[in-house]
């Protein structure tokens, strides 16, 4: 495992186009594998747009963290307040994308980028908080599952071009 050092800063919408850009290139790294080049060409251009990404950043109950590593933005997370479409017995935040370049796979970025989602989610005052992830990312719930993630229901069908995916809502009591 390399050590690296990261920095983690909040985004503000000064980050509009880094947003957008880290969005597609780590989203596309994460899925080649999973979706056809046509059905990820459609999802890009529908939701990494600079529209989606500045709804985010002026978004006052979101907050997107940039990791950067030597000035270059390796990854992101991104941490909603709102409640979950399953009731849960406390307040929550919605751990909504988590994303890192492959380059940072098994660096300890993921780690980093969650623990400080938790740190988040506590400030705001929040008890829980949940994600939904596909049915078929198996590697996405393996990691969640590390932290103390569990299923706790079904989610929305995510749609990715013409694939249409199953999810789950999984959760965590802060």
């Amino acid at each position: 495992m390399k050590t690296n050092t990261y920095t983690l800063k909040v985004a503000g919408i000064e980050a509009q186009k880094q947003l957008k850009d880290l969005w597609e290139e780590s989203f596309r790294q994460a899925y080649t594998d999973v979706h056809s080049p046509e059905n990820i060409e459609s999802y890009c251009s529908e939701n990494f747009t600079d529209k989606e990404a500045l709804k985010f950043l002026e978004d006052p109950q979101t907050v997107c963290t940039l990791a950067s590593l030597n000035g270059l933005k390796v990854g992101l997370s991104v941490v909603k307040h709102h409640d979950c479409p399953i009731e849960l017995e406390a307040s929550a935040s919605e751990l909504k994308q988590l994303y890192i370049l492959a380059s940072e796979y098994g660096t300890g970025l993921g780690k980093i980028l969650i623990e400080d989602a938790f740190r988040i989610a506590k400030e705001a005052g929040n008890d829980r908080i949940w994600l939904c992830v596909s049915a078929i990312n198996y590697r996405a719930q393996s990691f969640y599952s590390k932290f103390g993630f569990s299923k706790i229901g079904n989610g929305p069908t995510l749609k990715v071009g013409s694939d249409r995916l199953p999810s789950l809502i999984m959760s965590l009591k802060l």
